[in-house]
């Protein structure tokens, strides 16, 4: 089984050492390394080599300047493996990842190709010891915070529309790429259901275990869930489709639908806004108490909510003045 492990950095490659050190740990080892490193000195290559200096993993290295999207195309242009596997910098991978996964792909496609990609619910670990760090990556642990979609959910195993740094068959990966279309997108929700289109399967399972080193504090996951929903209103507008019906009804449902049902009965305005901010707040309660028990409950989900509200700012935001900034943004969060 061979295979690649392919990624991108930015100006956060100092994060990145750590996961290139869990690359190297694999049981399986890589056949290549491609990194396509868009910062200005280009110091990581010199802790790649030093890493894999007495592997057989080739390293193919390049340091250029494109947006997210393209340097990720161009990785996988380069690649020669029959298996690829996506890495970022705060990507931590378990000992064994690669083989697992390697190893379910091949058993799910013996016949034929059913398998698009396979993945794992990434767990988040506070970048420090400090309680806002903590703060911030309880809250990217929960699966209510993003309208509790499959692949966020704990041992979750089995068909998802969406993964976070899959591993791909080579003819697969190779005739989907990542699309281009856009400066800012959510490539990966966008790269999966290209793959889905095509009658592919994407897979999570709870055999393969992958950490994600979180935002130092509340500030920094509030400012990128409002990435997340300017990256989701992008995708949106570029495709012409909604990947997850769900959890757009839901966000109708509680902060339209139901504040608008209400005032007209009530007729009045403050309640209805009011309502806005307490339907989802009631949802997040009613799913920390479930799923995580009555420690937390006290203020997770209302910080929930407030990062909530910063995905749908996002959202809204660039779903109206996305003309005015189409060109403002690079692809790098």
């Amino acid at each position: 089984m061979n295979y690649s492990f392919f990624g991108t950095c930015f100006e956060d490659y100092h994060l990145l050492i750590d996961c290139l050190k869990s690359m190297a740990k694999q049981t399986l080892p890589p056949n290549e390394i491609i990194l396509i490193d868009s910062s200005e000195k280009g110091e990581i290559i010199k802790y790649l080599k030093e890493l894999f200096e007495n592997s057989r993993t080739l390293i193919k290295y390049e340091n250029i300047a494109l947006p997210r999207v393209k340097a990720l195309n161009l990785a996988i242009s380069k690649a020669n493996s029959d298996y690829l596997l996506r890495f970022d910098s705060r990507t931590r991978f378990s000992e064994n990842y690669a083989e697992t996964s390697l190893k379910i792909l091949k058993k799910t496609n013996r016949y034929k190709i059913i398998l698009g990609s396979i993945g794992a619910k990434q767990t988040a670990v506070p970048a420090n010891n400090s309680i806002n760090a903590k703060l911030a990556a309880d809250l990217m642990n929960r699966a209510y915070v993003f309208g509790n979609p499959l692949y966020r959910r704990e041992n979750y195993t089995g068909k998802v529309n969406s993964i976070y740094l899959g591993c791909y068959p080579k003819e697969i990966i190779k005739q989907t790429l990542f699309r281009e279309d856009v400066n800012l997108i959510s490539e990966d929700s966008q790269i999966c259901q290209d793959i889905i289109a095509k009658g592919y399967e994407i897979h999570i399972s709870n055999s393969l275990s992958i950490k994600y080193l979180c935002r130092e504090n509340l500030y920094s996951v509030i400012k990128l869930l409002r990435n997340y929903g300017r990256c989701r209103a992008r995708t949106i507008i570029s495709t012409k489709s909604i990947h997850d019906n769900k959890k757009y009804l839901l966000i109708l449902f509680m902060v339209v639908i139901s504040p608008i049902i209400i005032f007209n009965f009530l007729k009045d305005i403050v309640i209805a806004l009011i309502l806005v901010f307490l339907i989802p707040f009631l949802y997040n309660v009613f799913h920390e108490y479930r799923d995580y028990g009555s420690k937390k409950i006290f203020y997770l989900p209302l910080l929930a909510l407030c990062i909530q509200l910063s995905w749908i700012l996002g959202l809204f935001e660039t779903l109206i003045l996305y003309k005015f900034t189409k060109n403002k943004n690079s692809n790098f969060l």
